[in-house]
């Protein structure tokens, strides 16, 4: 009996150290370090993709003989370095939405749950895309997988560091905090990389303007097309902070009112105790 308990042991030992190994790994700073990397691309950028609009803009009102394109330009970049002030303001009010919005969990079962299914799923999505890609001979569809294989994997940080999405392990948690708390981890998450994946789809909208610069340098008339369309995932990305912050307002109020619903019974218990 012994042995066999040694076993299970050993087993839990070998996970609980995976866990703390992909926790020593998926840290803030490494975070950090990657957001810092995409916000020095993002100033570049964006005043960079504003100077290819009006660069754009020209060619095509001497090849057309109008000024229109020259003034939907102007009229493109305004909305562009708008958007731009926008994002950042909301950057700074999804941070406040978390610093201000603590949950707690009463243990951290339920994360390691999570982080070990995230894993699993990232080898499910990497080993997929292999023998997808090979048998359809298709690397978009590798890539698809890979790209989503890193967004669990970036997803498994928040829930590695609770702190910084402002969640705590407490054992005064009770059944309905932990409701509200569970439910806000992907919530929070969604706050936190609002940063990141803003960046992310600013970067693919400006790889995009360039190459459509690229374009009508060649007097390639789809370039236009290919320009509206790159700005269009700029002003996404811009206002991506904006549509996850209400997003989070929405969804955590239904939350608070379930956990002042659920908490009633406590309370009530609580009072009648005080009263004996």
């Amino acid at each position: 009996m012994k042995k066999l308990d040694a076993i299970t042991d050993f087993s839990r030992a070998q996970f609980a150290r995976f866990f703390l190994l992909c926790k020593s790994f998926f840290s803030e700073k490494l975070m950090e370090k990657v957001e810092n990397y995409l916000n020095l691309t993002n100033s570049l950028l964006v005043p960079l993709s504003a100077i290819i609009i009006l660069i754009s803009a020209v060619i095509f009102s001497i090849k057309m003989s109008t000024a229109t394109p020259l003034l939907l330009a102007v009229l493109a970049v305004f909305f562009l370095f708008f958007g731009d002030f926008i994002s950042e303001k909301f950057h700074g009010a999804c941070k406040a939405a978390i610093k201000s919005n603590q949950t707690s969990i009463s243990s951290n079962a339920y994360l390691e749950l999570i982080v070990f299914l995230n894993v699993f799923s990232v080898i499910g999505l990497v080993l997929g895309g292999i023998y997808f890609a090979i048998d359809e001979s298709s690397l978009t569809i590798f890539l698809g997988c890979l790209a989503a294989a890193v967004l669990i994997l970036l997803s498994t940080v928040p829930v590695l560091n609770p702190h910084i999405i402002n969640m705590s392990i407490s054992t005064n948690s009770g059944a309905a905090s932990d409701l509200v708390g569970i439910i806000a981890i992907s919530l929070k998450t969604l706050l936190y990389y609002s940063k990141l994946f803003s960046r992310l789809v600013i970067i693919v909208g400006g790889v995009i303007m360039v190459i459509a610069a690229f374009g009508a340098l060649a007097e390639d008339m789809s370039s236009i097309m290919r320009g509206v369309n790159g700005l269009a995932i700029l002003m996404v990305g811009f206002f991506y902070p904006v549509i996850v912050y209400i997003w989070f307002l929405l969804i955590f109020a239904i939350a608070d009112i379930l956990l002042a619903v659920l908490s009633i019974k406590d309370i009530n218990t609580k009072v009648d105790q005080k009263k004996d």
